[in-house]
Formats: C-alpha cells, sequence, structure tokens
C-alpha cells in the first residue's frame, strides 16, 4: 500500500462523513466531540491527530465513483464487518474493515486489503489499525 493508499484509507475511517448506500443504522455511531485517533501501518509508522467528530460524522467515507456499495455485517460481540471492493483501472481492491469498541469512548478499526491484478494474480496488501480514544465533548476552536 503506497502513502496515498495509507492516507485514504485513515481518511476514509476517522473523517469523511457516511454517504453510501448503507443504512446508517447498520453502522455503529461515535460519540460527537474531540477523539484522538491513533493510525499504524507498515507503510506510514504510528500517526495521531486529535479529531473533532460532530453527529453527522460517520465511520465510512464518500462513496467513490468506482467502488461497490459497502456491505455490512454485524458479528458477535457488537464487532461490525464492512466490505467493499473498488476498481483500479482493470485491477480489483477488496477492503475489509473490523470495528469494535462502544463508540462512545473508544473504538478500533482494524483493514485488509487483497489486489486482484487485471492478470488474475491477487495478493494480500497489509492493512492498518486505529485505535481512538473519547477525549472531550467540546471541540477547540479553530
Amino acid at each position: 500500500m503506497n502513502l496515498y493508499t495509507a492516507c485514504r484509507a485513515t481518511l476514509i475511517a476517522v473523517i469523511l462523513p457516511f454517504a453510501a448506500s448503507a443504512s446508517a443504522d447498520d453502522l455503529p455511531q461515535r460519540r460527537p466531540g474531540l477523539w484522538r485517533i491513533k493510525t499504524i501501518s507498515p507503510e506510514v509508522g504510528l500517526q495521531s491527530h486529535d479529531v473533532c467528530i460532530e453527529a453527522s460524522d460517520g465511520l465510512l467515507g464518500a462513496p467513490q465513483d468506482n467502488c461497490t456499495k459497502p456491505m455490512v455485517e454485524s458479528a458477535q460481540g457488537g464487532e461490525v464487518i464492512v466490505t467493499f471492493s473498488c476498481d483500479l483501472h482493470g485491477a480489483r481492491e477488496v477492503t475489509s474493515l473490523l470495528f469494535t469498541g462502544d463508540f462512545s469512548s473508544w473504538y478500533r478499526a482494524q483493514s485488509k486489503t487483497t489486489l486482484t491484478q487485471k492478470s488474475g494474480v491477487t495478493r494480500e496488501r497489509s492493512g492498518f489499525t486505529i485505535d481512538a480514544k473519547f477525549l472531550q465533548p467540546d471541540c477547540p476552536k479553530p
């Protein structure tokens, strides 16, 4: 996964509003307020950001024209699995995200991505882990 993909994945899971066709009821909603989001991946290492989350912000980014509608599944223990695929100029990238946590004080997102090239060769790409901790209900003023 290159730096662009790692950054895109971070944005998808952290700060962009959810606008895909999956029902918002299917995905956990984070408590609004200031969150400390730590992302770790082999490509970019550890990054930490304090992010203001609004009530309308969801866990996934806006849908891409080249991606399928996310499939949302509830698993045991309140876990949520989200899977979608994107066409990358003839190659196919499938991303699965596992969300755990109470979403009012903490949550974790773990990703796995598989790339199938035009030639049919498939390889698993490294994913990322996001650990988020709620800091306070009020966001700092810009």
